[in-house]
């Protein structure tokens, strides 16, 4: 049984983390007031100190305009929003006394986490890229039947941690999915091309809808 901490317990994350929680030691943290029959609920310095592993959670959201509801071509190339990220990476810098193993699942455009995140992370923690394939009204069951599950290594090598990953999740999946080891460019790449794609196949549906009714 693994001992997790999960920093941002919100829409995504507090599902998630009760999914854990049926296999392994899961505590939670937020900025919000948040309550769970299975995940301990807890302050920053608690969660940091007694967990093994830290899932960061947190909100990457997009800039004003951008969130596809109206047309942006036209407008200037913006990034996601990143201060929540970077929040959270500093509280494990300020809490942990031993190393921690540290994983982001958190959507990111690709070359975001060796471009800002890896160099913000104390050199004695251990980290990981890890999104998730979910959608928001299915969290649970997407996240023990998922299409696959990805995990960014620094160089794409399949090591030690990504393994002990792995064994993490293996006890909570019902669908037996595949394991993809990337680097963390490769990961943040495939989960920006998932999402515009269904994005794509979403708004062509709602376009035939227009034309039909």
């Amino acid at each position: 049984m693994a001992k997790i901490g999960f920093i941002g317990i919100g829409k995504l994350g507090l599902d998630c983390a009760e999914v854990m929680a049926e296999k392994h030691e899961v505590r939670g943290y937020d900025i919000y007031p948040r309550t769970s029959d299975s995940v301990k609920v807890c302050d920053i310095a608690e969660l940091v100190d007694e967990s093994e592993w830290i899932f960061i959670a947190v909100p990457t959201p997009h800039a004003e305009g951008y969130d596809g509801s109206v047309p942006s071509s036209h407008m200037d190339p913006k990034d996601f929003g990143h201060d929540a990220v970077i929040d959270a990476i500093n509280k494990v810098n300020a809490h942990a006394k031993t190393s921690k193993k540290v994983v982001l699942i958190s959507t990111v455009l690709p070359g975001t986490t060796r471009r800002k995140f890896i160099t913000l992370l104390d050199p004695k923690h251990q980290f990981l890229y890890n999104p998730y394939l979910i959608a928001m009204g299915s969290v649970k069951w997407d996240m023990i039947n998922p299409e696959m599950i990805m995990i960014g290594t620094a160089d794409g090598n399949p090591n030690a941690l990504a393994q002990e990953l792995i064994d993490i999740y293996r006890p909570m999946m019902k669908n037996n999915p595949r394991y993809e080891i990337g680097t963390w460019d490769e990961c943040e790449a495939i989960k920006i091309f998932y999402n515009t794609f269904i994005s794509a196949k979403v708004g062509l549906v709602n376009m035939i809808q227009d034309f039909a009714m």
